[in-house]
C-alpha cells in the first residue's frame, strides 16, 4: 500500500490519504500522433489501391507536406505506388520530387516494382523505366543481397530483365547465399530469362556458398528444360576451354609480343590474370573493349576508370587497392635473376629466349611501377619536404628505392650475361630457322632483278672475252 507524504501505517487508519495500490501509468503523448500517422497511411494506401490520384495529391499536400515522408510502416508513398502498380501515381510522385533511392529496411522502390506480378508486365516496365530515368540505383542489394535484377528474374518479368540488362548493371552480383541472377532464373524455372542472361555473358559454372552450380539447382528441382539448356552451354564452354588450352601452346616468339609488327609490347593478355587476382574479373570486357595495354592499366586512376566506364565506386576502389598491392609487392630473387644465379646449368636457345622475354616483360612492369611511385611522390612531396631524416616515411622510401635499384641491377646483370651467350651462339651456329622470315614482294622482285643483272653481266663478259680471243688469234 502507498501512503501520503508524512504518513505511515501506524499514524492513520483512514484510506482518505492513501494512494492507489498501483501507481498510475504515465500517459503516452505519442500514441495519438502514431495513430494519426497510421490512419494517414491507411487512407493513402486506399487511395493508391483505387488509383485515386486526386486523393493522393490531397494527402501529400495537406496532411504529409512531404512527398518523401516515411509512414508508420517505414514505406514512402512512392513505394506503395510501385507495389500496387499505379503508374500515374508513380509518375506524379517522381515529378513531385520523390526520392527513388529512399529505402525501407534496405528495400528500394525499384526492388518493390521488380518483385510484383499483380499487374501486367508492361506497367511494371514503364514504372521501372521511369525510376531509372530518375537515377535509381540498380547495382544495389537489400539486406539479403538481392538486387532489382534478381527480383525481376524471380518474378519472371522478361521485358524488365531486358531493360535492366541494357543499363550498366553488374550481372554477376551475388546475394548472401552466393547466388547470381542466373541462379535465381534456374531456381524459378525461368528458361527464357536464363538464356537471355547467358547470352549477356553470365557465367554458367559459378558456385554458391554451398558449392552448388546453376545445374545443381535445376537438377534439385527437376526442371528438364533448364537442364537441357544448361547441358548445351556446359558442352560449349568445355569446347572453348579445350581450344584455349591448345592455343596456349605457344612458340618462343610469343614472349616478344609486337616483334613481328615492330611495335612496342602491350602485354594485354596479362591484364585478365591480374583482374582475376584482384577479384575484378567482371571488368575484363571493359578493358578489352577500350584496348587498354598493360602499362596504362597499371597506371589507372579514378578519372581514367570513369572514362573506361567503371562507374561503380566500390569497383574502382577494389581495382585501385589491387593495383597498389601489385606495385608494392616484393619480388623474389629468382624471378629477376635467371641465368645469373644458375650459371652451371645448360640452356638451349629457346630457354635463353624465354628467360630474356620474361625479363623484357619485367622491365616493362618496372617502368610502370616507377611511374606509379613518382606520381605518388609528387603528390606527397610537400608533405615529406619537412620530414626529418630519421622519420618512418623517409626510411620506408629509402628501403623501397633500394629494392627497386636491386631489381634493376639484377636485370642489368642478366642482360649482360644474355648478351655474352647470344654472341657465342651467333658465332658458332647458323641463324635459327625460326628467325628466317618469308620474303616480301619487294625482296623477291629485288632478287629477280639481281639475277637478271648478274646474267646480263655474265653475258657481256662472255661476249667481250670471245671478241678478245678472236682478235688475238687473228693477229
Amino acid at each position: 500500500m502507498y501512503y501520503g507524504t508524512g504518513f505511515t501505517s501506524e499514524e492513520t487508519d483512514s484510506d482518505e490519504f492513501l494512494f492507489d495500490d498501483e501507481p498510475k501509468k504515465r500517459k503516452n503523448y505519442f500514441t495519438f500522433q502514431e495513430n494519426a500517422v497510421k490512419k494517414t497511411e491507411n487512407k493513402l494506401q486506399a487511395a493508391i489501391i483505387n488509383g485515386d490520384l486526386k486523393e493522393v495529391e490531397k494527402i501529400i499536400d495537406l496532411e504529409l507536406n512531404n512527398v518523401n515522408f516515411k509512414l508508420d510502416s517505414g514505406w514512402t508513398a512512392l513505394m506503395h505506388a510501385c507495389f500496387h502498380a499505379q503508374k500515374k501515381i508513380v509518375d506524379y510522385l517522381l515529378e513531385k520530387g520523390a526520392d527513388p533511392n529512399l529505402h525501407s529496411d534496405s528495400v528500394t522502390p525499384v526492388m518493390v516494382a521488380c518483385s510484383n506480378t499483380n499487374a501486367s508486365e508492361d506497367i511494371f516496365y514503364d514504372i521501372v523505366n521511369n525510376l531509372i530515368a530518375h537515377n535509381c540505383l540498380l547495382n544495389i542489394g537489400d539486406k539479403y543481397g538481392q538486387t532489382p535484377l534478381m527480383r525481376a528474374v524471380g518474378s519472371g518479368l522478361v521485358t524488365v530483365v531486358q531493360l535492366l540488362l541494357s543499363k550498366d548493371i553488374n550481372i554477376e552480383m551475388r546475394d548472401r547465399q552466393g547466388w547470381t541472377a542466373l541462379f535465381w532464373a534456374s531456381h524459378h524455372n525461368q528458361a527464357k530469362i536464363l538464356e537471355i542472361l547467358i547470352e549477356k555473358g553470365a557465367r554458367v559454372k559459378e558456385v554458391d556458398m554451398n558449392g552448388r552450380t546453376v545445374m545443381d539447382i535445376a537438377q534439385s528441382h527437376g526442371y528438364p528444360e533448364i537442364i537441357e539448356m544448361l547441358n548445351k552451354y556446359f558442352v560449349m564452354e568445355d569446347e572453348d576451354i579445350y581450344e584455349q588450352d591448345i592455343n596456349e601452346l605457344t612458340t618462343w616468339q610469343d614472349y616478344y609480343p609486337g616483334m613481328n609488327s615492330d611495335e612496342r609490347p602491350k602485354y594485354t593478355n596479362e591484364i585478365s590474370h591480374l583482374l582475376y587476382g584482384m577479384n575484378c574479373e567482371r571488368l575484363s570486357g571493359v578493358i578489352i573493349k577500350n584496348n587498354v595495354d598493360l602499362r596504362s592499366f597499371l597506371l589507372l586512376e579514378d578519372d581514367g576508370m570513369r572514362e573506361l566506364g567503371i562507374d561503380m565506386p566500390f569497383e574502382r576502389q577494389r581495382l585501385k587497392y589491387g593495383l597498389r598491392a601489385f606495385h608494392t609487392k616484393s619480388w623474389k630473387l629468382n624471378t629477376v635473376a635467371g641465368l645469373h644465379v644458375n650459371k652451371g646449368d645448360n640452356y638451349n636457345v629457346v630457354d635463353c629466349l624465354s628467360i630474356l622475354g620474361s625479363h623484357l616483360q619485367q622491365i616493362y612492369i618496372l617502368e610502370a611501377t616507377l611511374q606509379y611511385v613518382l606520381r605518388d611522390y609528387c603528390r606527397i612531396q610537400n608533405q615529406i619536404k619537412f620530414e626529418p631524416p630519421d622519420s618512418p616515411i623517409t626510411r620506408q622510401m629509402q628501403v623501397g628505392v633500394k629494392k627497386i635499384l636491386g631489381n634493376i641491377n639484377s636485370i642489368r646483370r642478366e642482360i649482360k650475361a644474355m648478351k655474352g651467350i647470344h654472341t657465342k651462339i651467333s658465332k658458332n651456329n647458323p641463324k635459327p630457322a625460326d628467325l628466317i622470315k618469308e620474303k616480301s614482294t619487294k625482296d623477291i622482285a629485288f632478287g629477280y632483278l639481281t639475277e637478271i643483272l648478274a646474267v646480263c653481266s655474265l653475258g657481256v663478259l662472255t661476249y667481250t672475252a670471245k671478241n678478245y680471243v678472236t682478235s688475238f688469234i687473228k693477229k
